[in-house]
Order: structure tokens, then C-alpha cells, then sequence
């Protein structure tokens, strides 16, 4: 490759990933109080639902803001995605009440391709899933928008928390 075209690159990326670190920062920061001590990272080999349905993984590093404990934070390009669990038994009582006005899809820990909740289905189909399921634990990706901000997630946080999700 000549110095020309990875310097066309290079400002490709930089125009990509400049909005990601900004909001992984603004996140990051928003994070940082006393119940929680996150650190952001970058992390490579995501998987996420393509336009068919299927789970393709991607090569590319994204920032993701860890909080030890509680939950992960994905800043993607297009969303902002929060990963945690919960243990099958609190799975099958959490009433979910508080849950459902945010786009969510659970499936198992062990086998991830496995989902049990995807938009359009109830949460008496999704209880019955994990009943018949052999997984221990369940994990939840959380999709909210772009533009959330940092005392809102933080507040997302506290939420996961006390319903007893984890990382």
C-alpha cells in the first residue's frame, strides 16, 4: 500500500472513530461515581444481528466502557449497547416491568446464538424458553440510542443493578 492511499485510510478511520471515543468519554465519565468504577477498553470480535437476522462477527475494535461487576457498555457506530446477566432463577421471577421500554434481547450465556427474547415476543414465551433451556445464566444486550448521555446511562446502570443484573 503506498503512504498516499493509507493516509486516505487513516483519515477514513479517524472520521469513524472520532464520534465513538467521544461518546465512550462522555459515557465513561457519566459512569464514574461512587457504586461504580469503569474503565473503558477496546475490544475486537463483537457479534451483532446483520440485516438478515443471522449474528456475523466483526473484525473492527470498538470502545467499550467496562463496569467491573454490573455490565458492559458498547459504543457501536450506529447504537449504544449494554451487555449483563442474570442467573436463570431471577430471570424466571423479575417481572420485567421496568425493562420493557428498552429494546432488549436475552439469550443463553453458553450457547449466545440461542436467543430467548427478541422483539415481538412475550415475556411468558420468553420464560418458557429458559425453562426449557439448560442455561444457568442469561444474557441480556440492551440496544438504546446514539445520543444517550452520561447521567442517563448512569441511571440505566442503577437500574440493571437493582434489578440484580451483573457482569
Amino acid at each position: 500500500m503506498e503512504a498516499k492511499d493509507a493516509n486516505v485510510i487513516a483519515d477514513q478511520l479517524n472520521a469513524i472513530y472520532e464520534p465513538l471515543e467521544m461518546k465512550a468519554c462522555q459515557l465513561l465519565y457519566g459512569l464514574h461515581h461512587r457504586i461504580f468504577d469503569p474503565k473503558l477498553s477496546y475490544y475486537s470480535g463483537h457479534y451483532r444481528r446483520a440485516a438478515n437476522g443471522e449474528y456475523t462477527r466483526d473484525s473492527f475494535p470498538i470502545p467499550v466502557v467496562e463496569v467491573p461487576g454490573f455490565c458492559d457498555v458498547e459504543i457501536n457506530l450506529d447504537s449504544v449497547t449494554v451487555t449483563a446477566k442474570l442467573r436463570r432463577d431471577e430471570a424466571l421471577v423479575l417481572s420485567y416491568e421496568k425493562l420493557l421500554k428498552y429494546e432488549f434481547e436475552a439469550y443463553g450465556v453458553r450457547e449466545y446464538t440461542h436467543d430467548f427474547y427478541t422483539a415481538g415476543m412475550t415475556i411468558e414465551q420468553f420464560k418458557e424458553n429458559i425453562r426449557r433451556s439448560k442455561e444457568k445464566e442469561i444474557g441480556f444486550t440492551f440496544r438504546l440510542e446514539f445520543e444517550i448521555d452520561g447521567e442517563r446511562i448512569y441511571e440505566f446502570a442503577k437500574l440493571l443493578r437493582r434489578e440484580g443484573f451483573y457482569y
